[in-house]
């Protein structure tokens, strides 16, 4: 249990402190030295990467990366003691970390060590930064100001019907998904995996309801506490009653709904422009004649969009307390983020892999780019310098042609409607230690709504638990930091 857990690792914590191994102050010479580094990736081939051999060449060290495929890896990891020097982590997880005091402080580690880290990063520290004390790398979005999930649809099925303009508004929208029912009595008419929170973003832009966390009036909320909530959920609970949202909605993977889509059982899937690219070609293969579209965010009453866009950070590279090789850590991360390094780590070699277009932008020479360097940037997983990388990525996404076109057409239908999340730059809630929890249930009470599982007024019940269990003090926490270091 994750009670047991705890207990664990705070003996293991004080075992290693009190041996003097969680401090990095082991030395030893480089030669002896292997660090091994926790990254996310999908299965690549990491070693046939040839990032991978220059950041054996750069950093100073050898190093091993593995991937970590979830939390469940990463608590083990770290409860049982082994000794990883670095650690990628997504903000779920730098939270965990961070309130099981797993983190090493890492501020004295960055003054002397590792200046070119600091340097790389111009506005995003205070989001790993506790009490003046820093306890991880702030690696921003890769993809700023543009929108994750929208509905990719099939546009041949919809020419088909008349549907050669696509509807704007809630209403529209859904006599669409009505007629797409009558039409294709055998396909479902909108699939989508689990909505986190309940935020189905075309159509809640229609009721500017973005997601956890969102800015009204000035002021930092909870979804909870938005004012449209409600006529939002009654919307989605109707699809969802009226089988024009799939039934299998709460508890389909995103695999298992992008394979339905990809085998035409679904006419819209609502999923990320990530991956989005290995579906729309499996369905293009038993339909050649297939085409897709992404189909525009709803407007509200005024004619205006609203979605919550990527941006701030979005990962963390820290260090576990159990590294006996911070020090080594922070030298090599701070070498493979000078400049020249980690262009050739990310991007290979220039006029081989890539080429420097006339206004700063990158374009990738192929076939050596999608040979050489299609994994290269999960070496850097953690540290994407802030300014220079969202060029570099752009490189990346020119690899596939549908991956590239659907995520401009996504970041496209924002207009002038896509809103950054007031705490996307917040540094880890310290205030209370079941934020995690407490979001999970409001995820789970919304689609259980939708569902028709529990009634409309579980909403009403949701916001009272949430202020009683410490969501009052997670807000008063985000409102004190949004009016100090935002608003002024």
């Amino acid at each position: 249990s994750l009670y047991h857990m705890k207990k664990l690792l705070a003996m293991l914590l004080v075992l290693s402190l009190t041996l003097g191994l969680g401090l990095g102050i082991v030395s030893a010479s480089a030669e002896d030295i292997t660090l091994k580094f926790l990254i996310s990736a999908g299965f690549y081939d990491l070693e046939n990467d040839l990032g991978w051999k220059v950041c054996q060449r750069v950093s100073g060290y050898k190093i091993d990366y593995e991937v970590i495929n979830g939390t469940e890896q990463l608590m083990l990891i770290i409860t049982s003691g082994q000794e990883y020097d670095y650690t990628y982590l997504n903000s779920k997880n730098y939270s965990l970390m961070m309130s099981e005091g797993a983190l090493m402080d890492i501020t004295d580690l960055l003054n002397e060590y590792g200046q070119d880290i600091l340097a790389a990063f111009p506005t995003t520290w205070p989001a790993v930064t506790t009490d003046g004390r820093i306890y991880a790398i702030p690696s921003p979005a890769a993809q700023p100001d543009s929108l994750t999930y929208s509905m990719i649809a099939r546009k041949d099925l919809l020419d088909k019907i008349g549907y050669t303009e696509y509807p704007t508004t809630v209403e529209g929208f859904v006599k669409m998904l009505e007629d797409i029912k009558a039409a294709y009595p055998d396909m479902v008419p909108l699939t989508a995996s689990r909505l986190d929170a309940g935020v189905l973003s075309n159509v809640a832009s229609a009721f500017n309801v973005q997601g956890m966390y969102q800015l009204v009036d000035g002021k930092v909320i909870n979804i909870v506490d938005n004012p449209n909530l409600k006529a939002y959920v009654e919307v989605i609970r109707d699809l969802y009653a009226r089988k024009l949202l799939d039934a299998e909605m709460p508890a389909i993977t995103t695999n298992d709904m992008r394979s339905k889509w990809a085998a035409s059982q679904a006419v819209i899937s609502y999923q990320s422009w990530n991956g989005c690219e290995t579906c729309i070609a499996a369905l293009r293969q038993l339909s050649p004649d297939m085409e897709y579209v992404v189909l525009p965010l709803l407007q509200d009453e005024g004619g205006k969009v609203h979605a919550q866009v990527k941006y701030g950070v979005t990962a963390y590279g820290a260090i576990p307390v159990t590294s006996k090789h911070a020090k080594e850590a922070i030298q090599a991360i701070n070498s493979m983020i000078q400049i020249d390094n980690f262009t050739e780590i990310v991007l290979g070699e220039k006029d081989v892999h890539y080429t420097v277009n006339e206004d700063g932008t990158f374009s990738p020479i192929q076939p050596a780019f999608n040979n050489d360097k299609v994994a290269s940037n999960v070496f850097v997983s953690g540290f994407y310098r802030e300014v220079e990388y969202p060029k570099m990525w752009e490189v990346r996404l020119a690899k596939n042609a549908d991956l590239q076109s659907t995520f401009y057409a996504m970041r496209d239908s924002l207009l002038d409607g896509g809103e950054r999340s007031p705490v996307a730059l917040a540094p880890a809630v310290t205030v209370v230690d079941n934020k995690a929890a407490l979001e999970n249930r409001i995820t789970d009470t919304l689609i259980a709504v939708i569902c028709g599982t529990s009634d409309i007024s579980e909403l009403d019940t949701l916001r009272e638990y949430w202020h009683k269990n410490g969501g009052e003090e997670i807000i008063k926490f985000y409102n004190t930091w949004y009016a100090e270091s935002v608003a002024k």
